[in-house]
């Protein structure tokens, strides 16, 4: 706390830093899921995986609502791959991910398994609205706390607060970043809230303490 004096009373300013976390259910899912066709030539391999991506697309579309978009195509030879996963001489795989609510997760993945593709993962996140909305409850308990203690602080030395002069956002701690939770195994497992953290720096304006003002104004009558 920084603080001058001059003939008129008090005046300078106070900092306080503060922190405040808010965390809700994520409601947005996308499930990356993959799509194989192995064969003896690179075409045929790749016209395989494209087939097989068209099967389990339509499945997962037919069932429930969702986004997909289609991230990743490419072809792997097995003469040249160290340790090559399969014994065909060509593997096609195709990439796309699947974009749901996250009730729809379990119907996703079984639609994809069922019609012969892979999940390699599933992330919870929150849309862009909600974690808007998350960040601003955050902020405001964030600069409501700093205030809090830069009453705390100025009181001690006998003085009030005023108005802000400015506030800073200042980058979280380490750990407390948005986290979004990945599906290992069952997808009826429910995925864990999502934390957003604010923090920021409130520089305030200090005056007289109330009391101390009444005192002085009833010193100088008569």
């Amino acid at each position: 706390m920084t603080r001058s004096t001059d003939r008129w009373g008090v005046t300078g300013t106070v900092t306080a830093t503060a922190s405040a976390t808010r965390a809700a259910a994520p409601d947005s899912a996308t499930v990356a899921v993959t799509a194989l066709g192995e064969a003896a030539s690179a075409a045929r391999a790749r016209k395989r995986a494209r087939n097989r991506a068209a099967t389990v697309r339509t499945a997962i579309e037919a069932t429930v609502e969702v986004g997909i978009e289609t991230v990743d195509h490419r072809v792997t030879n097995s003469a040249v791959t160290f340790e090559p996963e399969t014994d065909a001489a060509f593997r096609a795989v195709e990439e796309f991910h699947v974009r749901c609510e996250p009730d729809a997760v379990a119907t996703v993945v079984v639609e994809a398994t069922d019609g012969g593709g892979g999940v390699d993962h599933v992330q919870f996140a929150l849309t862009d609205t909600a974690r808007a909305d998350l960040q601003a409850e955050a902020m405001t308990a964030a600069v409501d706390r700093a205030r809090r203690k830069a009453d705390r602080l100025a009181a001690a030395d006998g003085l009030a607060v005023g108005a802000a002069r400015s506030i800073t956002t200042q980058p979280a701690r380490p750990g407390n970043e948005p986290v979004d939770d990945a599906w290992e195994s069952d997808p009826s497992v429910h995925p864990a809230p999502i934390s957003v953290t604010e923090r920021v720096e409130v520089e305030y304006e200090l005056t007289a303490a109330e009391t101390d003002m009444t005192v002085a104004n009833d010193s100088g009558k008569g």
